[in-house]
């Protein structure tokens, strides 16, 4: 095998950070790779499939991948690596099998929760039995004629984390009978973020990856947690904390964009936060809507959303009302009307404006800005910044797959500043190296998603020295604990990875000190 030249090649081969991600994942065998996005977590999978290949070690990769990536996986491995491979997906995906299995099988998580398990309740019995699908049957039979498997999964947080949902239990089944022949099996998790709300995410997927490194469920509770909220949402023993993270730690690789070897590949980041005051006939209005919850003992359902999209733009209830399942957006719409909803002044929409303007008509830079609410408020964000000139190109989940494609190609085609506007259907999956300026509109609700938002123009591929990005708050809103919210889990993450205290790492004391200021 010396002699053959490397199954994996790359005009610019493998960057000495990458090396090591490889390395570790090789020696390791199972664990998270935790890097930043734009580090190139795919490329250190590729290459490590390759060399696993080249050693005879492994010859069976089931890559698992959200469904907007199982192409350009598909594309990658083609264009780095002559490897076989098949997308299991699609209706004709079982029939496929009858040809046989190639090296590397690349399919969706939801589509291996119905092949790898199937779940029934056995005459008699009230708990679900789990039971061999056709996959992990075809699996199986590889390996029972000697191959040997690996399993990826890439970004295995967003999906893998809550471990009650059947999605969790097919997996967690398939990887328990793959163990059965193949003992040391190895499982690779792909993150730029494991936690997304608490430790019990990192917890969750450790426990698929390398179970026989963590403690059973019930041993960690006892542990971890000292009780649960109303909500079900858990407070946290430090000291049990602690141990759990000493037992983790052996099972993460971690690389940030800050880090020495790294940080000369992409642009300096600016990161700030500014705070607005609402004007009086918003804040008459928020005020009014949030008196609804005067008395009440339990929350009233759908009013956090209203708050927060009466925060966002007044006029976005219409959307609501009209479109969507949100009772007391219609009652508030009917009850108020739509031309005075559209008459109340949005000081968010006004300041994106104010602050856009000269970087689009002065610096001739383009800019990508976020916003939770696709549908009800990046239309009107849309019409306000055409109103100044300035071009914009729409981007949320309710648009057609071809739709969302043709709105990214377009922005980064245009030769002309503009700004790309999209939901967080575009935070993650799409590369936005062009743009040098980001907007958060709101806060993001979790930290995963923060910093899935600001990857999209963190690139490697970026030229430009410095990228700025900008959180807009409304003071005095619902806004203000979310924000909080997303900076509790900022820390969280930060001990979880050990990343307080690392040299040019912005964490979360640094984010909450520039909070308080602005």
């Amino acid at each position: 095998m010396d002699s053959m030249a490397p199954l994996f090649h790359s005009p610019h081969g493998l960057f000495p950070c990458q090396q090591e991600g490889v390395a570790f994942a090789y020696e390791r065998r199972s664990g998270l790779l935790v890097a930043d996005t734009g580090i190139g977590k795919s490329v250190i999978a590729m290459a490590m499939t390759a060399l696993l290949q080249e050693d005879q070690a492994e010859d069976l990769v089931l890559l698992v991948c959200k469904t907007n990536k199982i192409t350009e996986w598909a594309e990658d491995i083609a264009s780095f690596t002559p490897l076989t491979h098949q997308l299991h997906h699609g209706p004709a995906r079982l029939k496929r099998l009858a040809d046989g299995i190639p090296s590397v099988l690349i399919s969706t998580y939801e589509t291996l929760r119905a092949d790898l398990a199937t779940f029934t309740v056995p005459p008699g019995k009230r708990a679900l039995t789990a039971s061999p699908g056709p996959l992990l049957t075809a699996l199986a039979a590889a390996q029972a004629h000697g191959r040997r498997i690996l399993v990826i999964y890439d970004e295995i947080s967003d999906k893998l984390r809550n471990r009650s949902s059947r999605l969790y239990k097919a997996h967690q089944y398939a990887l328990q009978q793959l163990r059965r022949a193949q003992p040391d099996l190895r499982a690779i998790g792909l993150t730029a973020t494991p936690l997304s709300k608490s430790y019990e995410d990192g917890f969750n997927l450790l426990r698929l990856l390398v179970p026989g490194a963590m403690p059973k469920v019930g041993e960690f509770g006892r542990a971890v947690i000292k009780s649960r909220d109303d909500y079900g949402r858990p407070r946290y023993d430090s000291k049990g904390v602690e141990q759990f993270i000493a037992m983790a730690r052996p099972y993460i690789w971690r690389k940030r964009k800050t880090d020495p070897d790294v940080c000369g590949m992409f642009p300096a980041r600016i990161e700030e936060f500014r705070t607005l005051s609402m004007g009086k006939e918003q804040a008459r209005l928020y005020d009014a809507v949030a008196e609804l919850q005067a008395d009440q003992e339990t929350p009233v359902p759908g009013l956090h959303m209203a708050l927060r999209q009466i925060a966002a733009h007044p006029a976005a209830l219409i959307h609501s009302a009209l479109y969507g399942e949100s009772q007391i957006a219609r009652e508030l719409v009917g009850r108020l009307g739509e031309e005075y909803l559209r008459s109340v002044p949005s000081v968010k929409a006004e300041e994106l404006v104010s602050y856009l303007s000269p970087i689009v008509h002065d610096q001739g830079d383009k800019a990508v800005v976020f916003s939770q609410f696709g549908p009800s408020v990046l239309p009107l964000l849309a019409e306000a910044l055409r109103k100044e000139g300035i071009r914009s190109y729409l981007y949320t989940g309710e648009m057609s797959g071809p739709e969302r494609e043709r709105a990214r190609t377009n922005f980064r085609a245009d030769t002309n500043a503009c700004v790309f506007l999209t939901s967080d259907a575009g935070k993650d999956g799409i590369n936005l190296p062009e743009a040098t300026y980001l907007v958060e509109y709101e806060s993001a609700l979790t930290y995963e998603t923060r910093t899935q938002r600001l990857g999209r123009i963190d690139r490697i591929t970026s030229t430009a020295p410095t990228i700025t990005c900008t959180t807009m708050v409304l003071s005095g809103t619902v806004e203000d604990r979310i924000v909080e919210t997303m900076l509790e889990r900022n820390e969280m993450a930060d001990r979880f990875l050990g990343d307080s205290g690392a040299v040019g790492h912005v964490g979360a004391a640094q984010r909450r000190r520039s909070y308080l200021v602005a």
